[in-house]
């Protein structure tokens, strides 16, 4: 692009190289290269220099993500530096950059289009501070959530939460959030509590179900009748809707996503010896800005010894979720999130490391990765068996080094 060209020529003294080239269209549609961003290359053999740009404040994930294939397709091995340039960066991302150390390198810098010079290099201690910054709100339980309602819809939510209990033998959960309640088996929601006004309504949920005759026999509504029970169509519907996804199960129908999400929630098989028990995250955005919150509630984690564990899995495009675990390990550690303070129990502790959970197939790609960063042990790789989707988490295979100490945050 044109434009940027005549920046860097601006710039001539504010990178360690010069005569950058643009990376042809070809090369970014051959290299997989996200289109929304454009690549410049420089450098000598000994040490390659690139720069990726984004004249619009960016997604975050999709930027590093980009940065670091653009990289990773300059080095072949080789040092390799590279500039991340856009008009601002949150202090997640810059600090995430500071992972980056192995033959990647990485470089912030502001561009600010009406000033005069327009680039700003950003030290790469600049935002290196003792303090949290505060993040999310504490997730919502039956007791708290019921206190909007009126008295005989709290009555009814007693009624219906004394049902949903009776689920858990068969490992239904529930995720409370401000306007709603959804039952889960695994990551699939069967049913929603829905907050209206100073009542609520109850449904059944089955978007993941593809024959479209039996997504709509299962729609059914939940009301509390004269009795004082919940009404029986709406039951005989969710032990139905149970009936077979247990069945899928046993039968290995379900995407592999789905079965490792049912066994991490649960603790099945081996965890609970590795890792604990698992620890429900306990927080949700407190704003629209605070996608990470959520995203982070994606993950996994578990309590042992007075440990956290937290486990990412990947299950497929490995470089994708790599990078954008490096992104959430930054929110975890430069947040108050897992604050000792915020903790319950309060004397977790959490060594700072993530848990790469995933197949024999992407530990290639995820070493290839770890060799881009300062501190690779940070991000364990830990592979399931082969035959894990059928006999369950029975085995599981720690591929990096161990260090027991701790940090408490």
């Amino acid at each position: 692009m044109e434009k940027w060209q005549a920046v860097w020529e601006a710039h001539p003294d504010f990178f360690i190289a010069r005569n950058f080239q643009e990376c042809p269209s070809d090369k970014k549609k051959d290299w997989r290269l996200p289109n929304q961003f454009d690549y410049f290359l420089g450098g000598e053999t000994s040490l390659r220099v690139g720069i990726i740009a984004s004249s619009k404040i960016p997604k975050e994930e999709d930027f590093l993500l980009a940065g670091m294939l653009w990289g990773s397709r300059l080095s072949n091995g080789a040092k390799t530096v590279i500039y991340f340039i856009a008009p601002d960066f949150s202090l997640f991302f810059l600090q995430t950059l500071t992972l980056l150390g192995g033959v990647l390198n990485a470089r912030a810098a502001y561009w600010r289009e009406k000033l005069t010079p327009s680039l700003y290099l950003i030290p790469e201690n600049a935002n290196q501070k003792n303090t949290h910054i505060s993040l999310g709100e504490e997730r919502l339980d039956w007791n708290r959530w019921r206190q909007e309602l009126n008295p005989v819809a709290q009555y009814q939510l007693d009624v219906v939460k004394a049902y949903v209990d009776q689920l858990l033998k068969r490992q239904v959960r529930v995720d409370i959030k401000s306007l709603s309640i959804s039952f889960l088996w695994g990551n699939l929601e069967i049913a929603e509590i829905r907050r209206k006004g100073k009542k609520f309504e109850i449904m059944t949920k089955t978007k993941w179900e593809r024959d479209s005759a039996l997504n709509k026999q299962w729609q059914r509504s939940g009301w509390v009748d004269v009795s004082g029970v919940l009404n029986l169509e709406f039951r005989q519907v969710i032990t139905s809707i149970l009936d077979h996804l247990e069945e899928k199960e046993k039968r290995g129908d379900l995407k592999p996503k789905e079965i490792l999400s049912h066994y991490l929630h649960h603790g099945s098989g081996i965890i609970s010896t590795l890792w604990g028990s698992p620890w429900e995250w306990p927080w949700l955005p407190k704003e629209r800005s605070e996608n990470w919150v959520h995203e982070l509630g994606q993950w996994y984690y578990f309590q042992g010894d007075g440990q956290l564990s937290v486990v990412c899995p990947i299950l497929d495009k490995p470089m994708a979720f790599a990078s954008h675990s490096l992104l959430l390990s930054s929110v975890l550690k430069n947040s108050d999130l897992l604050c000792s303070c915020k903790l319950k129990p309060s004397k977790l502790l959490w060594d700072g490391r993530i848990i790469w959970l995933t197949t024999t197939s992407m530990e290639e790609d995820l070493r290839l990765f770890q060799s881009w960063l300062k501190n690779p042990e940070q991000f364990q790789i830990w592979t399931l068996s082969d035959h894990w989707q059928t006999k369950g988490l029975d085995e599981i295979n720690c591929r990096s080094q161990v260090n027991a100490s701790l940090i408490e945050f």
